[in-house]
């Protein structure tokens, strides 16, 4: 994983554990979503004929049972959804790490970082991946066009808001100051009183209460 890697490199556990929390609680939330409306709304898909293999002399579908079940679970397109919570997540990081997204924030000189092109560019790759996988769904007569839009929006929806759940906005300057640039959101912490020095030692409960 990207955000495993990244916060391996450099030597964040924070990194890792809110990484593993954004991405993991989006594709579950995604995948329940897309669960639900799939055994509710029962669309067929376009192959549903070849799967259901209609026999005139008994009137009656001869294919796979469970062939012409999924042949039912059309809408949303769940390879649509799953791939887009995935690759808005790794989009989201990669502008988050390179403020890509955030036009006024001076990226550092004499590095891949300071070519706005290429920051811009390698926030895009991910969703070219899921556009890919998407239209396939189409391509191979699996799901009509708006089951691949409508599964695309919900894992851009779910995604975008899990990841903000653990990471900063990638489209505010503040966030991509020289202390804070490219950090998790810390949870239990005021953002506005996040960067203040946190430097602190325990003392004894009786030195507490004699300063008291």
């Amino acid at each position: 994983m990207v955000t495993g890697a990244a916060g391996s490199y450099r030597g964040s556990l924070m990194e890792v554990h809110h990484g593993f929390l954004a991405i993991w609680s989006g594709r579950g939330l995604t995948r329940l979503i897309t669960e639900f409306l799939k055994s509710s709304v029962g669309r067929l898909r376009p192959d549903f004929l070849a799967r259901c293999r209609w026999d005139p002399a008994v009137q009656a579908c001869t294919g796979n049972a469970d062939t012409i079940l999924n042949g039912r679970r059309s809408f949303p397109s769940g390879h649509s959804s799953a791939i887009f919570a995935s690759m808005t997540f790794m989009s989201l990081l990669f502008a988050g790490k390179t403020a890509a997204w955030c036009y006024g924030v001076s990226p550092p000189h004499a590095s891949f970082r300071a070519s706005k092109l290429a920051r811009f560019s390698l926030t895009l790759l991910p969703f070219f991946c899921a556009a890919w996988v998407a239209i396939s769904r189409v391509e191979d007569y699996r799901h009509h066009k708006e089951d691949v839009i409508v599964g695309s929006l919900i894992g851009i929806s779910v995604s975008t808001v899990c990841y903000l759940m653990f990471w900063p906005n990638p489209f505010n300057p503040r966030h991509f100051t020289q202390q804070r640039l490219g950090r998790p959101r810390l949870l239990y912490t005021d953002d506005d009183n996040a960067s203040r020095d946190a430097n602190f030692e325990l003392t004894r409960h009786e030195d507490e209460l004699e300063s008291v």
